[in-house]
């Protein structure tokens, strides 16, 4: 039998957040924890934008006013507000079981066994085989296009996900919408209206009264019956917790990281 960690916390702010994701997966490289699933909040309504995007896809006035931090995660992809969700993580050798070293293997087995623990909630949840094209301008918004691998539920994208690749392994983030206020994510971005997030949805449009306790519990069964493995509840170890306030210190709280572009 194999074995994951999985690590389930309550909120946090979007720096440690962001923090404690690239601790964990730096000590899963070094082989000193194993293949580790994080399930988490956010202590506030955050923005986080991918490492190559740039800030001026963000209306920095309005998040400033409105108190959002505005965060530069080290996984690619575009901006997402994070609110009303339940944030995962990933983290894995390319060469540890059930991974391997194929970013599209990789995530299309997350993106199963994230399908699955929705399908277990009575939501009739499908992942994306091919991509979509969108029309008309790009968008700075992560869930606007569905991707190969992303998980839809009547066509909506309901968890939009972005991977950072390391030369001996990967981690995966990604934001499973459980309500979603399409007029919010207008105002933190620049460019853009209600037309386009017409194609996001959430899990409260096909299930009201959603109790993250039990979306949490069906995740932790759902990767288990997928990846053939056995979740290890556990918490960060004292390598992370350090190494996640250093990073969150001098890493995700500066205008040199968060304003790179």
């Amino acid at each position: 039998m194999h074995f994951m960690r999985i690590i389930i916390q309550e909120e946090n702010s979007a720096a440690y957040n962001m923090a404690l994701d690239e601790a964990i997966s730096e000590a899963v490289l070094q082989r000193t924890s194993p293949p580790t699933v994080r399930l988490y909040h956010w202590d506030v309504p955050s923005v986080t934008i991918g490492y190559f995007q740039k800030l001026s896809d963000i209306n920095i006035g309005y998040c400033t006013g409105k108190r959002y931090p505005v965060i530069r995660r080290i996984t690619g992809g575009r901006a997402i507000l994070h609110d009303a969700e339940l944030t995962y993580s990933v983290s894995s050798l390319a060469n540890s079981f059930p991974f391997r070293n194929k970013l599209f293997e990789n995530y299309t087995l997350t993106s199963k066994a994230l399908v699955r623990g929705l399908n277990m909630l009575g939501i009739h949840a499908h992942m994306s085989l091919t991509r979509k094209r969108t029309e008309g301008a790009r968008t700075p918004a992560c869930f606007k296009a569905v991707s190969y691998g992303e998980v839809t539920v009547e066509g909506r994208k309901v968890i939009g996900s972005a991977q950072k690749r390391f030369r001996n392994g990967f981690l995966q983030q990604g934001s499973i919408m459980i309500n979603f206020r399409a007029e919010e994510l207008c105002h933190v971005l620049n460019g853009s209206n209600k037309e386009d997030f017409m194609g996001i949805g959430s899990l409260c449009d096909h299930q009201n009264g959603i109790s993250l306790n039990d979306l949490q519990l069906c995740l932790k069964e759902s990767f288990e019956k997928e990846l053939n493995i056995k979740m290890i509840s556990d918490e960060p170890t004292r390598f992370e917790l350090g190494l996640a306030k250093e990073l969150e210190q001098k890493k995700y709280s500066t205008r040199e990281w968060n304003y790179l572009r």
